[in-house]
Order: structure tokens, then C-alpha cells, then sequence
């Protein structure tokens, strides 16, 4: 009896997990359905490295690959199923700005690669840089540069579904 008491709270959370994945989803900077704009290696986001430790433990940690989640055109990797979990929960919540472009580059309208360890929790958002000095520049008026990087983002991602 014990060994079958867990399959009906199971059934039930595929079932849920299931009815989400085919609701629609809005366009967002952060790499979400009906984004075409994202910075990936062969599919895989933020190079493979867990977004939900950045919030959790406040740094880059490599996610396992055996360990994932695609959502849209991105893989993610996670270092815990828990965090899968937690990522799938939220997905918003969890996926870097700008689809994981470094966020000053495109204040500034242009697409820059990141390093993992670069990044930022700013108003709980993950934001990626290239560099410390991106990073700092980003933080001399961040709102603003979020704003200009919004839009940089959007007409970005427009001119490249025009080709």
C-alpha cells in the first residue's frame, strides 16, 4: 500500500505541469516563448550553469546535464532537482534578462556574450555581464539602463525576424 500511495499526488503534478506547458506565454526579455533573441551554446542557457543558484546560493554554479529543462528554444541546466523544480515553478523568475546577453551591451544596443560569474540580482531579476566593469557600469543607474536595454532588446529581436 505504502509503495502506491505516492502515485496519486504524482499523476496529479504531471497532469499540472502538463496543462501549463500548453497554455500561451507572452514574449519576455528573458528568453521565454516567443523570444527568437537569446544567447545560447547549441541550445544550452547561460552556458550551462544553474539560474536558480544565483538566487538560492548567490553564485555561478555549474549546472549537470543530466539535470535540465528546454523551455522554448533553451535548455537549462540546473545542480539539483530541486532547483529544476523550483525553475519550473517560476521559469520568469529564474531566466537572465535579455536572454541572457550582457544587459549593459544591449543598454547600449549591442549583443555581447557573458561570463556566468559576472552577473547581479537587481529588483529580483538575473542580469549577466561580460565583465566587472560592464557590471559596474550597469550599476552607475541601472533603472535607466534597463529601460534602454528593453527596448535595445525588442528592436533587436524584430530586426532579426525581418531576415
Amino acid at each position: 500500500m505504502k509503495k502506491t500511495a505516492w502515485f496519486p499526488g504524482f499523476a496529479l503534478l504531471l497532469v499540472l505541469l502538463g496543462a501549463t506547458a500548453v497554455l500561451p506565454q507572452p514574449p519576455t526579455t528573458s528568453g521565454g516563448s516567443g523570444v527568437a533573441l537569446l544567447n545560447l551554446n547549441n541550445t544550452v542557457a547561460v552556458k550551462g550553469y544553474d539560474v536558480v543558484a544565483y538566487f538560492t546560493e548567490n553564485r555561478a554554479v555549474p549546472g549537470r546535464p543530466h539535470i535540465k529543462e528546454r523551455l522554448g528554444m533553451a535548455t537549462y541546466y540546473f545542480a539539483s532537482a530541486r532547483n529544476r523544480y523550483l525553475f519550473l515553478s517560476n521559469a520568469p523568475q529564474y531566466q537572465p534578462q535579455f536572454g541572457g546577453y550582457d544587459a549593459m551591451a544591449m543598454a547600449r544596443g549591442r549583443l555581447e556574450d557573458v561570463n556566468p560569474h559576472v552577473f547581479a540580482i537587481y529588483q529580483g531579476k538575473l542580469y549577466l555581464f561580460r565583465d566587472p566593469a560592464s557590471r559596474a557600469a550597469f550599476f552607475q543607474n541601472p533603472d535607466f539602463y534597463i529601460n534602454e536595454a528593453t527596448a535595445n532588446y525588442f528592436e533587436i529581436a524584430k530586426e532579426r525576424r525581418s531576415y
